[in-house]
C-alpha cells in the first residue's frame, strides 16, 4: 500500500496517482460540513465513480475488485469515520492506494468468510 500523503485540510482537492502499471488514477476529494464528512470521485481510463463518501475501510473500491486492478483504503486511528476537515492533515485519517497485490492480500487476510476482521 502506498500512502497518499498529499491530502491536506483544503475543502476541495484534486490529484493524480500513477499506478505500478503506469496508468493514472485521478482523484477528487471534498469536505462537506453539512454532511460532516469527506467525499471522493475517482477515475482511471473508462472507469469512474463519483460522489462517494470516504469511509473507514480496508478497500472502499472492493465492489469493483474484478473490474479495476487497484483499491483505495482509509484507516482512521480511532476506528470511527473521517468527519473532520483536518482528519487527513492531523493524521487521524490515512488514505492509501493499493495495487493488485495489496487488494489480493486484503481479500485473503483481512476479509474472512464475508466478515470484516480488521
Amino acid at each position: 500500500m502506498k500512502i497518499i500523503d498529499i491530502v491536506g485540510e483544503d475543502a476541495r482537492q484534486s490529484f493524480s496517482i500513477i499506478l505500478p502499471d503506469n496508468t493514472r488514477v485521478d482523484v477528487s476529494l471534498w469536505y462537506s460540513s453539512q454532511q460532516a464528512g469527506w467525499f471522493y470521485s475517482i477515475s482511471r481510463g473508462s472507469f469512474s465513480l463519483t460522489n462517494r463518501r470516504v469511509v473507514n475501510s480496508p478497500n472502499m473500491l472492493r465492489a469493483f475488485r474484478d473490474v479495476i486492478p487497484f483499491g483505495l483504503c482509509c484507516i482512521i486511528s480511532d476506528g470511527q469515520e473521517p468527519v473532520f476537515i483536518n482528519d487527513f492533515s492531523t493524521g487521524r485519517a490515512k488514505l492509501y492506494i493499493m495495487d493488485e497485490a495489496d487488494v489480493a492480500d486484503v481479500e485473503e487476510n483481512v476479509i474472512v468468510a464475508g466478515a470484516l476482521v480488521w
